[in-house]
């Protein structure tokens, strides 16, 4: 069991707890499952949008984009592609609380507790991470609505006393709230898988705690998630230069004059393009973040003479390089995550004097009603065995 000082030097351990294979890949797996989804519900909103699939891939590629579209995009288009987006949304959440939940497991003391043992975890309490934020919505959505319907009505002559004049007051404390409660939204979108990965909470506390936690910890808050979010960006700059480093070397000895020389370089340059070259948006953000400076993120890629072989092998190459590419993304959402899970520790002993590491969680819990059923089944078994004094007597 690792011990917190429950303060501000506890979120500086974010980079290194977030650098485990585990948390990478259970990130990872989150990222490129809503990233395919998304891209096909991208793709699929584009083609009934009425452009062609040829058209589409040739301007986006493995990054499609609905606001990139030339002209006018039909509604259900827009609906089509947003449901990508929220689909995307939910799986991240979803993956953040495994994420948060094998750190919290990790603090415990349990460094065996394994991925899959954290999508058993979300598959049983995953939904709370949704459905608070959702409930948060719900509560702004109702209370606008009400607004409107009050609105309505207040614009008729009288009626506009009743319900406007005499409860003027009571409006203006409900739309506070409703500014409050837009910002707790922001806050549980943040925090609620923190809160389900460590806490193991419901739907209904997960809100409770969004409120709970904003309310009486707003300075710290905002502070500890400034420096979750500068930690991530240089370890993620960090993380991420070691592999481009490692990218450039290996091009280099495969590149020598006497190995591969121009096959490799081309071979490399047109699968590097598909990333962050000119077959690619993201070019200028990738490019500037890492100062990449190469014929693919320069746009330079050269004519290619290639084979049936050399074809396979830049399709292979390719996908090697969005793996290693996403474990970079993967450790950025690693980082996040562990850093929302620590946040949320030392914030609930902060507000409620409660150290959840030292709590017992449900996992504890079971193994000591297994061993008390065990220790009571052992019991009887030996009372059976032992003979009565009756017995003892007739004998």
């Amino acid at each position: 069991m690792k011990k917190l000082k429950f303060d501000v030097r506890d979120i500086f351990l974010t980079p290194r707890l977030a650098l485990s294979g585990k948390k990478i890949w259970v990130q990872m797996l989150g990222l490129g499952t809503g990233w395919l989804i998304y891209t096909i519900l991208a793709y699929v909103a584009m083609l009934v949008n009425g452009q062609s699939l040829a058209e589409i891939w040739r301007m986006y590629h493995f990054f499609p984009c609905l606001w990139g579209v030339c002209g006018s995009v039909a509604w259900y288009s827009w609906l089509i592609y947003a449901i990508g987006i929220l689909a995307w949304i939910k799986i991240l959440l979803l993956s953040s609380v495994a994420v948060a939940r094998i750190t919290y497991k990790q603090l415990k003391g349990d460094e065996f507790f394994s991925s899959g043992d954290s999508f058993k975890y979300v598959k049983k309490h995953g939904i709370a991470a949704i459905m608070g934020p959702v409930s948060i919505l719900l509560i702004i959505a109702f209370f606008v609505i009400m607004a409107i319907i009050a609105a309505w009505i207040a614009k008729w002559p009288v009626l506009d006393i009743i319900f406007l004049g005499l409860p003027y007051l009571l409006y203006f404390i409900v739309a506070t709230f409703v500014v409050y409660t837009a910002v707790v939204f922001v806050v549980s979108l943040i925090l609620a898988p923190a809160i389900v990965g460590t806490a193991e909470e419901d739907t209904m506390e997960t809100v409770f705690q969004s409120y709970s936690t904003l309310w009486s910890q707003p300075w710290r808050l905002v502070l500890y998630e400034g420096i979750v979010g500068a930690l991530t960006v240089v370890a993620t700059f960090i993380y991420g230069y070691a592999l481009i480093l490692g990218y450039k070397f290996f091009n280099f000895v495969f590149g020598a004059s006497w190995l591969m020389d121009g096959k490799m370089s081309r071979i490399v340059e047109q699968a590097s393009s598909y990333l962050f070259g000119i077959n690619s948006p993201l070019t200028p953000a990738v490019s500037r973040f890492f100062y990449i400076c190469t014929p693919a993120s320069l746009g330079m890629v050269r004519p290619l003479w290639l084979g049936t072989t050399d074809i396979i092998t830049i399709v292979l190459v390719t996908i090697a390089l969005f793996i290693i590419a996403g474990t970079i993304v993967a450790y950025a959402l690693s980082n996040f995550s562990v850093g929302q899970a620590l946040i949320y520790i030392i914030l609930r002993k902060k507000k409620d004097e409660e150290d959840l590491v030292e709590r017992k969680d449900e996992d504890e819990l079971k193994e000591e009603e297994k061993s008390a059923e065990s220790a009571s089944e052992e019991d009887k078994t030996t009372e059976s065995e032992t003979p009565s004094s009756d017995e003892k007597a007739e004998k």
